[in-house]
């Protein structure tokens, strides 16, 4: 994120909701520095088609029960070959269970989609492993795929051949996930890739689609799975909202890496992107994924516009000029004055208070929840924010998360100015929207710098990554919102605008 001089003509691209180009056929489970080996990747992107707020998949409620699982009754073959030493995981009983349920899963949702009977996985899928000495078939070659290789990419689905790959090592991303964030996140990589299996049935990778189309797919596929497992209709695999908001993680942690243009080869999408298209999956099933390679999910700029961004670079915590504090400040008092000028309301501008902790709050009626980060005060005008836990996401995310946290309160204050009836949950899910609106307005467009603020690629990314901190532990809460809702409703509002979020109001 930066501040910039007013200049005409500076900056550049905007992929707005197009289509892309390519057709790749190799996932990876994070960026590889070449094209992967021969078939698919991973994508994203939501302009919600049903209300953000509401996260339950497909039908029925979404289990509470804790994350686990038993091995799943056996199919006719048993596609899992860990080979002669694989050490024993965690992970081991789900990863059989979510591929036993993934082959039944397709078996009946294939012929309803594709008019044709899916045709099981003919190879098998490879647990890779340093201690490994059993081959592994190699992609497109006669030579076995080393381990090396495999670990270059985390996952990966080989059309030719027909089989499937994952990383078992001590040291590679997955096993790295999923000591972190628990073993269901095994199974979202394995949902993904079994989106490209089913890819190469339906011929698409035939079409000669760009890759980041078939990724934004996968992503979606594995989205819809995951909506089973919460539901309890997946065999042996008991996925928890805690688990949902894993699957949310590995679409961050598995994005386009700042700098790479989500439309080269290999492209997969960044985090906002990939996040978005796993959210349509989850909320309108596998249905609401068939038409992406169509009609992609629209992306946002992942490359940088102007020679003078920093790829590693924020700009400084602070409250002067050239600081976060002091220009996002700046711009907030720019942009809702004039936003809500257009509306016929008025918005002064909002003074920002700096505080240490949540005591710091002075205010009888706070408009907001400073666990937030930032509290609107309407009766005096100010804006207190969190500076402990502003430091914090700062560190970990970068500027943008500053950017998310502050945009919070000054869109409470529009909501004041709007005169919106809503409370609790509902309020709060709105002010996501809005602030999401005031993120697209500061994305450069046309060539042309419209804004003295502009954001850079990953900023988005930053934004959802503290949704994703700051939401309700669980879609049972309802108090400012799950990740999962927080995330869909900035995204409405970067990609549908502040008009989507004012119809809200009137819901």
């Amino acid at each position: 994120m930066a501040r910039r001089p007013w200049l005409a003509g500076v900056l550049a691209s905007l992929v707005a909701a197009c289509g892309v180009s390519q057709g790749v056929q190799t996932e990876s489970a994070r960026q590889a520095p070449t094209t992967p080996p021969s078939t698919v990747a991973p994508p994203t992107t939501i302009t919600p088609t049903t209300d953000p707020s509401t996260t339950t998949p497909a039908t029925t409620e979404p289990s509470t029960s804790p994350t686990g699982s038993t091995v799943a009754p056996p199919l006719a073959r048993d596609v899992l070959d860990v080979g002669e030493s694989k050490p024993a995981r965690p992970w081991d009983d789900l990863v059989r269970a979510a591929l036993a349920d993934l082959e039944r899963w397709w078996t009946e949702e294939f012929p309803v989609h594709y008019g044709s009977a899916y045709t099981p996985l003919s190879g098998s899928v490879y647990a890779a492993y340093p201690q490994r000495t059993a081959p592994i078939p190699g992609c497109g070659t006669t030579e076995p795929t080393s381990y090396e290789e495999i670990n270059q990419y985390g996952a990966f689905y080989c059309q030719e051949g027909d089989f499937l790959v994952y990383d078992e090592g001590d040291d590679g991303v997955l096993a790295s996930l999923a000591n972190e964030f628990g073993p269901p996140i095994l199974g979202v990589v394995l949902a993904h890739e079994y989106g490209h299996v089913v890819q190469a049935r339906a011929g698409e990778f035939n079409r000669e689609l760009p890759t980041i189309t078939t990724e934004q797919q996968a992503d979606c596929f594995a989205g819809a799975w995951v909506a089973r497992a919460v539901r309890g209709e997946a065999t042996g695999v008991a996925f928890s909202d805690s688990d949902v908001r894993t699957g949310l993680i590995a679409m961050i942690t598995v994005r386009d890496p700042i700098g790479i243009n989500q439309l080269d080869p290999g492209g997969h999408g960044s985090a906002f992107d990939r996040v978005g298209a796993f959210q349509v999956g989850y909320v309108g099933g596998v249905e609401s994924c068939i038409g992406l390679l169509d009609e992609p999910l629209p992306l946002v700029p992942n490359v940088f516009s102007s020679l003078d961004d920093d790829p590693d670079g924020n700009a400084p915590f602070g409250y002067g000029q050239g600081q976060v504090g002091g220009f996002l400040v700046d711009d907030l008092n720019v942009y809702w004055p004039q936003t809500l000028t257009a509306q016929g309301r008025q918005l002064q501008a909002l003074q920002l208070v700096p505080i240490t902790g949540p005591s710091g709050v002075t205010c009888d009626e706070p408009g907001g929840d400073i666990a937030l980060g930032a509290v609107h005060c309407p009766a005096t005008g100010q804006v207190f924010f969190d500076e402990t836990f502003g430091q914090d996401v700062y560190t970990r995310f970068g500027d943008f998360a500053v950017g998310y946290v502050l945009g919070m309160a000054w869109s409470e204050a529009a909501q004041q100015a709007l005169g919106s009836p809503l409370e609790g949950e509902e309020r709060a899910l709105v002010s996501d929207c809005l602030t999401g609106a005031w993120a697209a307005d500061l994305i450069p467009r046309d060539n042309r710098v419209t804004r003295n603020v502009v954001i850079s690629p990953g900023d988005l990314d930053e934004a959802i990554q503290t949704a994703l901190v700051v939401g309700d532990s669980g879609s049972s809460e309802d108090i400012v919102g799950s990740g999962f809702e927080k995330i869909a409703s900035f995204r409405q509002g970067v990609l549908d605008g502040i008009s989507s979020c004012i119809e809200r109001l009137d819901d």
